[in-house]
Formats: C-alpha cells, sequence, structure tokens
C-alpha cells in the first residue's frame, strides 16, 4: 500500500513539474523576439547594385520609405505581405569576400523594451586564402517595431 502511495505522490510531482514547465516556455516563447527574413527580387536587377554592400542598416517604417529605397515597382512584394502596424522592414546592405564566403546573421540581446538586434557576418570556420572575389548583399528582414537595429561591419 505504501508503495502505491510513493508511486502516485511522484506522479504528482512530475505532472506539477511539467506544467510549471509548459507554462514557462510558453512565457519564453510570448517574449521572444522573431526576426522574418523577407523574400526579395527586385524587378530591377542594378537594385541590387545600388542598395548592396555598405555596412549598414536601414529601417523603412512606412511604405514611401520602402518605394524611395527599392522603387515602386520592386516595393510591391515586399509591401504586399507586410503590415506596419507592428512590424518595421530593415534593409542590411553587407558585403564579403570569398571563396569561402561569410554567411550574414543575427544576434538579440537585452530584455523588453531593451532588446536589440545586430546583424553581422560570420566569416567561414576555416582559415585560409580569401578575397577571390568581394560578394554584396542587400537582404529585407522584419522586425518588431521599435525594435533597435544595428550593424556591426567587422566580420566575425
Amino acid at each position: 500500500m505504501w508503495l502505491r502511495t510513493i508511486a502516485s505522490a511522484i506522479a504528482v510531482a512530475g505532472l506539477v513539474t511539467i506544467l510549471a514547465t509548459e507554462s514557462s516556455v510558453a512565457q519564453g516563447e510570448k517574449d521572444k523576439l522573431v526576426v522574418r527574413s523577407l523574400k526579395f527580387m527586385p524587378s530591377d536587377p542594378s537594385v541590387s547594385f545600388f542598395i548592396g554592400g555598405m555596412s549598414k542598416v536601414t529601417v523603412c517604417t512606412d511604405a514611401a520609405a520602402v518605394e524611395k529605397l527599392v522603387g515602386r515597382d520592386s516595393a510591391k512584394q515586399l509591401l504586399n505581405a507586410f503590415n506596419f502596424e507592428n512590424e518595421s522592414i530593415v534593409l542590411v546592405s553587407w558585403t564579403t569576400s570569398g571563396p569561402p564566403d561569410g554567411a550574414l546573421k543575427h544576434e538579440v540581446k537585452g530584455e523588453g523594451k531593451d532588446r536589440k538586434v545586430t546583424f553581422y557576418v560570420q566569416g567561414p570556420p576555416a582559415g585560409g586564402a580569401r578575397g577571390q572575389r568581394a560578394r554584396i548583399g542587400a537582404d529585407f528582414f522584419a522586425v518588431p517595431k521599435g525594435t533597435a537595429v544595428t550593424f556591426d561591419p567587422k566580420e566575425r
């Protein structure tokens, strides 16, 4: 009889632990800052050469800013699946050399209203000769409105 009581107590304690973990995970997911990559294929391919490779970020908080940046025709595809009420569009203009090329990454630091997104170029893991060609990038992301966004120009 006492063995069944101990087993029941252990089962109840395990259930309480699982429920507590699920509620803290749900709260953590709720507070998580989401950075979404936006697909961009400009109607004029030369647009990428004018906006890419500058090692900076540009935050667009309305449709007029996006149209000014990439042109009205190219802006349509970015704006069709986007809502400026909750998010801002961020252009990350970056460069790397290769082969092997570096890759654009981002990190989120801080809590609550002090959160900040920093974009950077992650170099390849192995050393070796690089610099045979330059690669410019111009990538668009959606970030929650009001989030501080920066670019670290030093390759990591």
